[in-house]
């Protein structure tokens, strides 16, 4: 594997160790000042509405600043902002407004750094070693959410929210030294198109997702997914322990963890398997989007507690299979320079969706009851097997080719 994938994967999994971090503790510090759910609600709220705003506008960047220059600049941004605001948390409970105008800057950077971080997997590996590098980060992203969501509660609880703080601001240091070594290795890659015609610019990754067959199948069986998603947020697998379940907030724990170690166990497994899901790239797909519905629906069915774990462990593998494949399915469809811009509009659709599908489901709980939350969900994951079958069928006429290069 091309040893300039290394860093990059460590500024992933770092940043994946901060976002956690930084959710958990500024969530805890505005429930702490206003005493208001509705108040912390506000703030993945306001996270997801500028994340897709910074979506629509990516493209002009990319087509103006050359590509590691536009990433470095995002990430001293970025660590300069949490820098800020740990000097100046304890000092904020008397300017929430304040706290909340870092937080939407940090968001837009976040929306257009995401992107950005994506079209790197394929630039810096190729060949077999995609699906590989595509498993260690979901397994490496999966491990350090886990533990630290773990860690970070402890850490409030026994340090409070601006010590914490400061170890994501210390992180955020660290990433960016990761940022600038990487910069050298992509400063050749896609540079600006000046003469690009704005209008024609934001049009251009909604044209690319839309034209190219592979690319609108797999949006539409991420858009389904995103759907059902949101199925698995905390208050609903909760009320399903409750009231499914027979079981209290102690049950519900467990379940989280069972697939957490399910996910986990998934990303070791896709690591083993790397060759055979890149020869049967489409097949692991399709699979593995049957197969989660399956076991979606016999969740939603199920009465008895232990089973319950035991479902939970095994979508976990399943859920990684298939994910890790239908990632490098989109990475291998298209050219790498064309991938910042499908990567911003993928994400505006799927913030969207997520968005909405959180009300939706929230309504269904309510006037259905929780049991049809996924039955629902079930039935979305069925869709998106569904649009896998005429991948296959796409992909037979029209196979999925390597795009990468050398950077």
């Amino acid at each position: 594997m091309n040893i300039a994938f290394y860093p990059y994967w460590a500024a992933k999994t770092l940043l994946s160790l901060i976002n956690v971090i930084y959710i958990m503790v500024i969530t805890t510090f505005i429930y702490g000042l206003t005493g208001s759910v509705l108040s912390a609600a506000m703030f993945p709220l306001i996270q997801i509405i500028t994340r897709i705003i910074a979506g629509f506008t990516l493209p002009l960047l990319v087509n103006r600043f050359p590509f590691s220059r536009l990433l470095i600049s995002i990430s001293i941004a970025k660590t300069l902002i949490m820098t800020c605001i740990a000097i100046s948390l304890n000092q904020l409970t008397s300017q929430l407004p304040l706290l909340l105008l870092g937080v939407v800057i940090l968001s837009f950077l976040d929306g257009w750094e995401t992107p950005l971080l994506k079209t790197l997997t394929p630039r810096l590996v190729q060949g077999e070693d995609l699906i590989k590098a595509n498993s260690l980060l979901s397994f490496s992203n999966q491990t350090v959410t886990i533990v630290g969501y773990a860690m970070t509660g402890f850490a409030v609880m026994n340090w409070g929210a601006s010590q914490t703080f400061w170890a994501a601001t210390s992180l955020s240091w660290a990433v960016l030294i990761f940022m600038i070594a990487m910069g050298s290795l992509t400063r050749n890659v896609e540079q600006p198109q000046k003469s690009a015609v704005s209008r024609n610019v934001l049009r251009e990754g909604w044209s690319i997702l839309w034209k190219n067959p592979t690319l609108r199948l797999i949006t539409l069986m991420d858009i389904a997914q995103a759907l059902a998603g949101s199925i698995w947020i905390g208050a609903v697998t909760l009320a399903f322990a409750k009231e499914a379940l027979g079981r209290g907030e102690g049950w519900w724990g467990l379940m989280n963890s069972s697939y957490a170690a399910g996910t986990m166990l998934g990303g070791i497994l896709a690591l083993a398997l790397a060759k055979r899901i890149q020869k049967h790239l489409i097949a692991s797909i399709t699979m593995g989007s049957l197969l989660f519905s399956l076991l979606t629906v016999v969740y939603g069915l199920n009465n008895l507690p232990w089973l319950a774990l035991v479902l939970c462990i095994l979508m976990g593998p399943v859920h990684q299979i298939r994910d890790v494949a239908q990632q490098t399915a989109l990475q291998s469809s298209l050219p790498v320079e064309s991938l910042t811009k499908v990567y911003a509009t993928h994400g505006v659709l799927i913030s969207t969706v997520m968005g909405v599908s959180i009300v939706i489901f929230g309504l269904v709980a309510d006037q259905l009851g929780v049991r049809w939350v996924y039955l629902i969900g079930g039935a979305l994951f069925i869709v998106s097997a569904i649009c896998s079958l005429s991948l296959s069928r796409v992909h037979r006429n029209q196979p999925i080719t390597k795009h990468t290069k050398n950077m």
